[in-house]
């Protein structure tokens, strides 16, 4: 069978990552922007024993819940995935997918995940631009070390959108940025309110998170939706209270922040020096502890001993390491508070603690980048 070639297929389902996914002799099939109940020709593009990639050459019959995309690069640009969804729709796949990750992952039919929406453009505080050869601005082509040019970003929050197209087409951005980002081909900006904040030539930015002051440094990192941000602190945060707490992979101590208002003493730990200055700054007061270790060397550690009412977690990508979910098992904590960037790893986790004792009381998901396939999650559990 030649590696590359044209077959027609059917839609079954949106899967994690944002590909369509269709099946074919039995084998899976996995159609970038193709979208559930549509009739689709596609490009196989690699075979594998179990399933194959496929590029979408044509729509034969479109789904209802299809859009023309607002943005000039959509498809080419390798940030949005899922801008031909009408946004109803991308809330209620994530939510599948949640689900979908938990029954296979941990073996839990949950049911619906409640999933809640963000602003559905014009929403991110954060974005990271690149130059073009001739020092134009753009983003990063689908799949490709080549620049795309960009006269806009309809994600981006109003300000960004304004500095952005107020130096398209020309080298503006170049000349007036050249002294501070030579050398590098990129760099990010951060836009609240009517302000914008550029990496090297700005260093610590402040926002308000849910009512509170947090300050952060643009090269460090910090979310990139505000808005959704401030539901989601509250909703992590709701009804937790003791004598201790800790706030593990705490950055600059957005969490501990909320959590120093109803503990006496929450312990942050971050191994990045520059942040967990940061979160001394931002939890303010007396009594808190802060340790500029890894987290699987802190658990380690003296200072992991003696009880704690609560541990708020916020891993990167790959969840929970062994040695630390190993110290959840053994410390039996009353609370765990999970904040999560990946849906397959959180369910990974949650099957491990709720195997050695703790129950899951509750999933939901947080639309932090719409009209992107990413979907983030806060979880509870408690001790039985």
């Amino acid at each position: 069978m030649p590696r590359s070639h044209d077959v027609e297929l059917t839609i079954d389902k949106l899967v994690a990552g944002g590909d369509g996914l269709a099946f074919r002799d039995g084998k899976a099939v996995f159609v970038p922007f193709a979208l559930p109940g549509e009739r689709v020709k596609a490009r196989i593009v690699e075979e594998r024993k179990d399933f194959s990639r496929a590029s979408l050459v044509k729509v034969i019959e479109a789904s209802e819940h299809r859009l023309v995309a607002p943005c000039p690069i959509y498809g080419e640009c390798g940030g949005c995935n899922l801008m031909h969804l009408a946004y109803q729709r991308q809330i209620e796949a994530k939510s599948a997918i949640i689900s979908e990750s938990l029954r296979r992952n941990a073996h839990i039919d949950y049911g619906v995940v409640p999933t809640v929406a963000s602003i559905p453009f014009a929403y991110r505080n954060r974005v990271q631009l690149h130059f073009s050869p001739q020092g134009r601005l753009g983003y990063m082509r689908r799949a490709s070390t080549e620049v795309i040019e960009t006269s806009t970003c309809p994600i981006a929050v109003k300000s960004i959108q304004n500095w952005i197209e107020a130096r398209a087409g020309g080298d503006r951005a170049w000349r007036e940025l050249k002294e501070w980002v030579m050398g590098k081909e990129r760099f990010l900006a951060f836009g609240y309110e009517n302000e914008v904040w550029i990496e090297g030539k700005d260093g610590e930015a402040s926002v308000v998170v849910a009512g509170e002051p947090i300050r952060f440094h643009l090269r460090g990192f910090f979310q990139s939706n505000l808005y959704m941000l401030d539901h989601f602190v509250a909703d992590l945060v709701d009804g937790l209270s003791g004598e201790r707490a800790a706030d593990l992979y705490s950055g600059v101590g957005v969490f501990g922040r909320f959590l120093a208002k109803t503990f006496s003493q929450v312990t942050c730990v971050e191994e990045n020096h520059f942040a967990l200055a940061l979160a001394r700054q931002n939890l303010g007061g007396s009594g808190h502890e802060f340790n500029a270790l890894s987290v699987e060397d802190w658990v380690a550690s003296p200072a992991a001993a003696g009880h704690f009412d609560c541990v708020l977690v916020d891993p990167p990508r790959t969840g929970l390491s062994a040695p630390v979910r190993s110290w959840l098992r053994a410390k039996k904590v009353p609370r765990i508070a999970y904040a999560s960037c990946d849906p397959v790893t959180l369910a990974r986790d949650i099957a491990d603690l709720v195997a050695s004792g703790y129950s899951l009381d509750s999933v939901k998901g947080f639309d932090f980048y719409p009209q992107t396939s990413h979907v983030e999650c806060s979880a509870r559990l408690s001790w039985a």
